[in-house]
């Protein structure tokens, strides 16, 4: 028992010798340059190390948002290091200290930095929840680096539950710069309480703010007939090519009589005769920034306008001597318009009385040819997908494009239309320039916010 505790003293006064024989590491701080920017959710570290070939690296300690350490490593490669790990704007604490090749490390060294706010706490600086048709909306801006996440949520019926709950809508990763998100639900609500949170990439919820009472705007069609669309005396009325006013309204989105007459007039393997006959609305000839006026009967607030143009078929465009042949010559995109202006007057019907207010417009580039920058474009690939049949044909997707109006209050009875442009000729053989100033579209539908 005795030899056992000699051995033991022996052994503690050797580790008492060696931690006395310890070397501590105390390296050159000549040199040494620290500076601090501060950026969104921290600040950028920018250093010039110290001269000494015992440095192998600098040790940042700090405490992030939630109050938990957080270590960052930077050496010689590099002159700058990201604290990051904040939320809102805020005063830092940071201790620098130096390690050599044998991980020993020297005595801290305090520092002072700031932060800027991070993007989901940044995020509703400037976020805007407002209305929009059928819904509506969350807008907002960033600068500087963007990271997190933000969630939108209304608060409404949980269908399991049947109770209030706060119902998911989106999830969407902040961007830099910012964005618009328009939400239109499936559950209509005149108006809405929306719930907006963000949080970090950790899954750390940052934020939190609530919107009450958004208006919905919901909407409504808006029956109009051709007795209500005023196109001073531009509409090419044409039985035999079936032109006209009534075309514009008559409920065929994509060109039905058309294709009928197409199939019933073609010869075998689809000679592309019967190509004369529209069932549209044609305006001309000079019809560019002419008014064409539209009466709603009653003081609406109108909510945008639907354009349609003809789904593409086998029949090729009336061209030489048959009905109209001198105004498609061979093409139909190019009375499309491109380039249009909507206006509204709450007394008056005259275009070119006071008092006309602009609601909204189409501007496409008038030489476009992808779905992205033409509201016409359908892609065929050699007339390939071209219907053959009229069940093909009413599988096809009608084509149109809205033209939306603001979101507000203030009611109009009557519409200005101004087409000033169309759609550039392709450069066919067949093609020529709508050289006459003819506009075409297929249907207009009207659409109103709901009483």
């Amino acid at each position: 028992m005795m030899k056992n505790s000699i051995w033991i003293l022996l052994l503690m006064f050797g580790l008492s010798a060696c931690n006395d024989d310890d070397v501590v590491f105390t390296p050159l701080t000549e040199g040494l340059e620290i500076k601090f920017t501060p950026v969104a959710g921290g600040a950028m570290m920018y250093y010039s190390l110290p001269n000494d070939r015992d440095i192998f690296a600098m040790n940042v300690r700090y405490k992030n948002w939630q109050g938990r350490d957080v270590l960052k490593v930077c050496d010689y490669g590099s002159d700058s290091l990201l604290l990051d790990g904040f939320m809102e704007k805020k005063e830092v604490v940071a201790r620098v200290s130096f390690v050599n090749h044998r991980r020993e490390e020297s005595a801290s060294q305090e520092y002072n930095f700031s932060t800027l706010p991070s993007a989901p706490w940044a995020f509703f600086e400037d976020l805007e929840v407002s209305s929009t048709w059928n819904g509506f909306q969350v807008a907002y801006q960033t600068s500087g680096v963007a990271t997190g996440m933000a969630h939108v949520f209304y608060l409404g019926e949980n269908p399991l539950t049947h109770r209030p709950d706060t119902i998911p809508v989106s999830s969407f990763p902040i961007t830099q710069g910012g964005d618009t998100v328009k939400f239109e639900l499936d559950r209509k609500l005149e108006k809405y309480t929306v719930v907006v949170r963000t949080e970090d990439f950790q899954g750390y919820r940052v934020k939190q703010e609530i919107y009450p009472d958004i208006d919905a705007f919901l909407t409504e069609q808006w029956t109009v007939t051709a007795d209500d669309f005023n196109t001073g005396g531009l509409s090419v009325e044409n039985e035999n090519a079936k032109t006209g006013v009534k075309y514009l309204f008559d409920g065929d989105l994509k060109g039905k009589e058309r294709m009928d007459y197409f199939l019933s007039a073609s010869g075998p393997n689809f000679q592309f005769t019967g190509y004369d006959v529209y069932g549209t609305f044609l305006a001309g000839p000079y019809a560019f920034d002419k008014p064409m006026v539209l009466d709603l009967k009653e003081q609406k607030t109108p909510a945008w306008v639907r354009l349609y143009a003809l789904v593409p078929t086998q029949a090729t465009h009336a061209q030489g001597p048959v009905e109209l042949g001198t105004v498609w010559l061979g093409w139909y995109d190019d009375k499309l318009p491109c380039n249009l202006s909507v206006y509204g007057n709450s007394t008056t019907a005259d275009p070119d009385a006071a008092g006309w207010v602009y609601l909204g417009g189409l501007n496409q580039n008038p030489n476009a040819e992808t779905v992205n920058d033409k509201w016409s474009y359908r892609h065929i690939e050699k007339n390939v997908n071209l219907p053959k049949t009229m069940e093909e044909f009413d599988d096809a997707e009608p084509l149109f494009v809205d033209v939306l109006f603001p979101v507000e209050d203030n009611t109009y009875r009557y519409l200005k239309i101004i087409v000033h442009q169309t759609f550039e000729t392709k450069p066919y053989p067949v093609a020529m320039p709508n050289t006459n100033k003819y506009i075409t579209l297929h249907e207009l539908e009207v659409f109103v916010k709901k009483n």
